[in-house]
């Protein structure tokens, strides 16, 4: 008789034979197929499964070659049938997260680590009159929709709040950023996209190629912007180890050069001014824009430039904040919900100046915070948690137009009534 599979103790023991037609106290046949032990049915309706009736030839009783034979192949098809999945494995599988799945199912859950958005186009209603302007429900802004691409918008007027406290924020961690890295140590970099692709395929071939080769990059600040064309481009402030030279730079001649390019091309002129610009920026700094030119395009990445930061410490957060604020004021219906403005997430913490999450210093925001004292200094709350757990956790919600509107009688009123139900619900 042909041996089958050893059983294995664990504990170092020696294993044993087991004949593949030899039955083991104790343990039932169990088919992988289905995952069931055989002779189980599970009915319909969901009741509990009823055992089907046993064979009729006793285990003991001596087997014939027939029936050696029908256990045997019985063994091999528990070895040899495909697994099927339980339920659990199948909702792991459709939402792409299994170990299996090649690629994520159109029904799949949204990474909850994206920007995920649900409305595919910006809430504006359309001027009266006015063919292809836009407003918001404030009125206080509108926007031009391009006549030979719709799914642009050119902003006019004030900016809204998401846009100001961006522009504010990213103007501020700019300056913090040069004063922390230094003016020779800062580079300006733009990394351009040939293949007209959405922002977040831009943003992954970008990540791929700063986790390989991106390590020269101490730092960066990065802006989203799309260019006339309408494919995204990254402007970036890069901080490195080394100094870039910016006064030794000959900017005059790159100027020079960058013109002819533009007006005539590759032309022998041209090559010149480049090689005398080149000649005067720092070793390091050449050696860059060679690798560049070899290592971009293995990542699906456009034309870049990478140059030395040009103005003066006086200027210079104005300069580069006025240059990166300049994308925010064009909106695009398939960007919405891409991430505009991004901070290195890896040591920011040393230059950080400030996060988005903030409110202006105004006369309204001023006196918004006095009354919020107040009402602190009333009901007992030592701060923010306490509040919530005396007023609910909607509080600021409910009582935002008696903080703004109530009169200093109607303030003081509620003031006690406030207070009192705090006492009320906290006894409870």
């Amino acid at each position: 008789m042909q041996a089958g599979p050893t059983i294995d103790s664990g504990a170092g023991v020696e294993s044993t034979p087991v004949s593949r037609d030899t039955e083991v106290p104790g343990v039932a046949l169990v088919s992988f197929s289905d995952r069931k032990p055989v002779g189980w049915d599970a009915p319909s309706d969901g009741s509990q499964p009823v055992q089907a009736p046993p064979d009729p030839t006793p285990s003991t009783a001596p087997r014939t070659p027939e029936q050696r034979e029908i256990a045997r192949n019985r063994w091999m098809s528990t070895l040899t049938e495909p697994v099927a999945p339980s339920t659990t494995e199948r909702a792991v599988l459709a939402a792409g997260c299994g170990r299996e799945a090649a690629a994520p199912a159109p029904a799949g859950l949204p990474c909850q680590n994206s920007n995920n958005s649900d409305k595919p186009r910006y809430r504006l209603k359309v001027v009266a009159g006015q063919r292809g302007v836009y407003t918001d429900n404030s009125k206080k802004r509108c926007w031009d929709e391009r006549d030979d691409d719709p799914d642009t918008l050119h902003r006019m007027g004030m900016p809204t709040s998401a846009e100001a406290r961006s522009a504010f924020h990213l103007r501020l961690n700019v300056a913090a950023f040069i004063q922390h890295w230094g003016r020779n140590h800062c580079l300006f970099f733009t990394v351009t996209d040939e293949e007209n692709l959405h922002p977040t395929q831009f943003a992954r071939r970008w990540n791929n190629y700063l986790r390989r080769h991106g390590t020269w990059i101490v730092s960066f600040i990065r802006v989203l912007e799309p260019q006339r064309r309408g494919n995204p481009h990254y402007h970036l402030l890069v901080a490195v180890n080394w100094d870039t030279l910016p006064d030794a730079f000959d900017w005059s001649t790159f100027a020079e050069c960058q013109q002819e390019r533009r007006t005539n091309g590759t032309t022998p002129l041209f090559r010149e001014l480049r090689l005398r610009y080149r000649t005067s920026a720092a070793p390091q700094l050449v050696a860059m824009w060679q690798l560049l030119r070899k290592v971009l395009p293995r990542y699906g990445l456009g034309r870049a430039e990478l140059l030395p930061i040009r103005k003066g410490k006086e200027a210079l957060s104005e300069y580069i904040g006025k240059y990166l604020e300049a994308g925010l004021v064009i909106k695009k219906h398939s960007w919405k919900g891409c991430r505009r403005v991004e901070f290195d997430r890896r040591n920011k913490i040393h230059w950080l100046a400030c996060t988005r999450i903030f409110a202006w210093h105004s006369p309204g925001m001023r006196a918004w915070r006095l009354r919020i004292a107040e009402l602190a200094r009333a009901i007992g709350a030592a701060d923010m948690s306490a509040m919530t757990r005396k007023l609910g956790r909607s509080w600021a919600y409910h009582l935002r137009y008696s903080i703004v509107l109530a009169s200093s009688e109607e303030w003081t009123a509620l003031l006690q009534v406030l207070a009192t139900r705090a006492m009320v619900r906290l006894a409870h």
